[in-house]
């Protein structure tokens, strides 16, 4: 093999382990190298007065459905969010894996796109080989796949629909609610910031207002980062939907599965973005 075609060789399978391990559930290996201490404060990482733009649907401006965003320009790092009034009238979530489904995969717009998600993003940390979801998902009622007592979720209660974030998916918090999604970690709660290792990479999370009526979708990325590990860490993230208004917010998986998607569009996804086994979203019924 001459000089050319192994450089050529080497790029190739350089770039191919850098996409087939960017989720976090399987990047331990590498992430010393993206280890950064420094956590930007809430001046860097956020504008002085948050903006929020109606989302259009079905052809008209939607006061319940906003969004924000902003970009950190010096660190080449952008982030949006998408805020949802659970007390809007007809809403419904909807979600996958369901009990028939699991293992397959897809990515995020697509299932925006056949749901008629009005706001979706990835969920569940898994399992890289069998696209299994390593934490609960509870749909309607039914549980698709098992809890993960040392991972946090966002669970819905109905009538009316309300958001929660419990910090372990234990039976008894899973048994009052109709649908739980798992992530990783609470990364805020009742407004006090967790400490954890400084990892930067593209993230989702999401947060909720005190009272569980608002629900924040949030997911970051590096700037033209093709690795998915240029991004900001769990605490960055934190502060930031702490500014926005939330009182608790988690964490779901990220790397090369982070992305929300608005309208069956990509509002913000990695360079390279992976399919997923789990997602939700929220629509009109």
């Amino acid at each position: 093999m001459n000089k050319a075609r192994r450089f050529v060789f080497l790029l190739l399978t350089v770039l191919a382990f850098l996409i087939f391990t960017g989720c976090q559930t399987t990047s331990l290996l590498l992430k010393e190298k993206y280890t950064d201490p420094l956590v930007l404060d809430e001046t860097a990482l956020c504008p002085e007065h948050v903006i929020w733009s109606d989302i259009e649907v079905n052809g008209k401006a939607d006061h319940s459905f906003q969004k924000t965003s902003f970009k950190i320009t010096k660190e080449k790092i952008e982030w949006k969010c998408v805020k949802i009034d659970l007390d809007t009238p007809g809403l419904e979530l909807t979600a996958l894996p369901l009990a028939d489904t699991k293992g397959s995969h897809f990515y995020l717009k697509d299932f925006s796109k056949k749901t008629g998600a009005i706001v979706a993003v990835n969920t569940v940390p898994f399992d890289m080989v069998l696209y299994l979801p390593v934490g609960i998902v509870k749909i309607a009622g039914q549980e698709i796949c098992p809890a993960n007592e040392a991972y946090a979720a966002l669970t819905f209660t109905e009538n009316p629909l309300r958001a929660k974030i419990i910090n372990h998916q234990n039976e008894e918090e899973l048994s009052q609610c109709s649908y739980a999604f798992g992530g990783f970690f609470t990364i805020l709660e009742d407004g006090y910031i967790y400490g954890f290792e400084k990892y930067k990479r593209s993230r989702t999370a999401a947060g909720i207002s005190d009272d569980g009526r608002f629900l924040y979708l949030f997911a970051t990325r590096g700037i033209g980062s093709a690795t998915g590990r240029n991004g900001l860490n769990f605490e960055e993230c934190a502060i930031i939907l702490r500014k926005l208004g939330c009182s608790d917010a988690m964490e779901f998986d990220g790397g090369h599965s982070s992305g929300l998607t608005v309208n069956g569009r990509n509002e913000l996804k990695p360079v390279f973005q992976r399919k997923i086994p789990a997602a939700f979203g929220i629509k009109y019924n």
